[in-house]
């Protein structure tokens, strides 16, 4: 039992750790893009040698998958906190609208970005970027589903509109360099208004 504790010990240690060396690095990759950062410079953030980041990260690749991951992960802890002020599912679409807005604006989507359509990748490595496209994807739904429960929104499959909502938002944020980004938050906005007339429930 001792030697169990001690490992998961150890585990929860290296956990933290990759977890430090992502957060260091962050911004340096915010800064200077994927490309441009270099493994020296991620030694020198953190104070490393390269035998040591190669410890826990085989590449740089996997080092910025890893940093994906948190970022994702952090974005969805975020909006969990701001949807606590939203009541109905139709206010926190709304709400989600502006946070995805808002954080267009995160330096470090722009290395994301950089980095996912620049890369010759393999099957395993596509697969890992899928899952981590995927993370938001629960967020989406179960706010359509809270709509469909409560009477918000129509009967419908809940996981074809969180795709049809998360296309919107995906694809507008492509006009984030065309637009100045108040324009870019009304076009959220009505682009989501076009979709709920679809999709809302008349009151009766």
């Amino acid at each position: 039992m001792g030697g169990f504790s001690i490992e998961v010990k150890r585990r929860k240690d290296v956990l933290q750790i990759k977890k430090e060396i992502a957060m260091k690095t962050k911004e340096l990759f915010a800064q200077k893009g994927y490309s441009a950062t270099s493994m020296e410079e991620i030694c020198a953030i953190n104070n490393r040698s390269k035998g040591s980041i190669y410890y826990h990260f085989k590449s740089k690749e996997e080092l910025f998958m890893f940093l994906i991951r948190i970022n994702n992960e952090e974005w969805i802890d975020s909006w969990q906190e701001i949807e606590q002020q939203y009541g109905t599912a139709i206010d926190k679409l709304s709400g989600l609208a502006d946070y995805y807005v808002d954080d267009l604006a995160s330096p470090l989507n722009h290395a994301i970005n950089e980095f996912l359509s620049g890369q010759v990748v393999s099957k395993e490595m596509m697969d890992e970027m899928l899952s981590l496209i995927r993370l938001p994807y629960r967020t989406y739904e179960n706010i359509i589903m809270q709509g469909i429960e409560q009477g918000e929104l129509k009967p419908g499959d809940p996981r074809e509109l969180m795709y049809i909502i998360n296309g919107l938002f995906n694809g507008l944020s492509t006009l984030y360099f065309e637009m100045e980004i108040d324009e870019l938050r009304q076009l959220f906005h009505k682009g989501l208004r076009a979709i709920l007339q679809g999709i809302q429930q008349m009151k009766q």
